[in-house]
């Protein structure tokens, strides 16, 4: 069920054209709610991040994973009291993931309740001191860190890194946000450009089911506990850490360029005079004539490859670092 809390008319004034810190509606992100006596034990058994880990000042990148260990979803997991979890994710990985929850979920005591007609979603980012005093402005009083949580009355807020944020808050507090002119408001794709910059990615319909989580590099984001114990998939996410079998990995790509190419869409490599498919766009965003990708290559990769999208075959991909180190 599309969200009903911002309307088209709204998200089409928003601008890209923001150079401090801000805030930006993202109408795609879902909440989805699991709660019951079993709600941790099962969470567990389905997840590759350790749900015992969760406190009141945290919350857990993970991946929900097929027997096969591919992913059906990339989320954010918070705890709101013992057995009340809440995890934030894209809207068509949680629809896939819920899905596959509440096949296997009737033998526990669990439910599962979609909270896209209660909560919104906004993304913050921008520079450390600009982002930390729109965030006073927004409640938020103390610096956080990465990985750390924060709660303001009853919004949540998700450190990701200390200049990219996500703010879970009610209908009626987002209609009050959009109201107040002087916050600096930036479309969803200003967001998504920060989040491929940070090495960061979600699953688009395109890509469910198809990747490791090692693929996308969500052991380099302290998303898989390999000390956990069991859950759906872990025998191949170990297989790819202790056999050496992962051969991919996920890399920033910036072109000039008009185009956005949907998620999906092939990566081409140059060998000799040749070109041929090396990868796969997991998603993709374009920011003033600026091309950002985060797509899935080999992992033996340099930043000498000449790498391109076959609609586009005279304009060449610039791999930029990663803000962390591949493992």
């Amino acid at each position: 069920m599309q969200s009903s809390w911002i309307q088209a008319e709204q998200l089409a004034h928003l601008s890209n054209q923001v150079d401090a810190a801000f805030i930006a509606p993202l109408p795609s992100f879902d909440v989805l709610r699991v709660h019951g006596p079993d709600a941790e034990k099962y969470l567990q058994s389905q997840t590759t991040c350790d749900i015992n880990t969760l406190t009141e000042s945290n919350y857990l990148r993970g991946a929900h994973c097929d027997a096969k260990g591919k992913m059906w979803s990339v989320f954010h997991l918070w705890q709101t009291e013992p057995n009340d979890l809440c995890v934030l994710a894209y809207r068509d990985e949680l629809n896939a993931s819920m899905a596959e929850w509440k096949k296997f979920g009737v033998f526990s005591k669990v439910s599962f309740e979609p909270c896209q007609q209660q909560l919104a979603v906004f993304g913050l980012g921008g520079p450390v001191e600009a982002l930390t005093k729109l965030l006073h402005t927004l409640g938020f009083t103390h610096p956080l860190s990465k990985g750390q949580r924060a709660t303001h009355q009853q919004d949540q807020l998700l450190c990701l890194t200390e200049q990219h944020c996500l703010l879970i808050t009610s209908h009626a507090r987002a209609h009050q946000l959009m109201a107040q002119t002087e916050l600096p408001f930036a479309a969803p794709t200003r967001w998504l450009q920060a989040h491929i910059q940070q090495g960061l990615c979600y699953l688009e319909q395109e890509t469910i089911g198809q990747y490791v989580p090692q693929m996308l590099n969500l052991q380099a984001q302290h998303a898989i506990s390999f000390d956990k114990g069991c859950y759906l998939g872990q025998e191949m996410v170990a297989r790819m850490k202790y056999l050496g079998k992962n051969k991919r990995a996920a890399y920033i790509l910036q072109a000039d360029s008009s185009s956005t190419p949907l998620a999906g869409s092939d990566i081409e490599m140059q060998l000799d005079t040749n070109w041929r498919r090396a990868g796969q766009i997991i998603n993709a965003v374009n920011v003033n004539q600026q091309l950002w990708l985060i797509a899935v290559l080999p992992n033996d990769v340099t930043p000498d490859t000449r790498l391109r999208l076959p609609a586009e075959p005279d304009t060449l991909l610039t791999m930029k670092p990663l803000p962390y180190t591949l493992q």
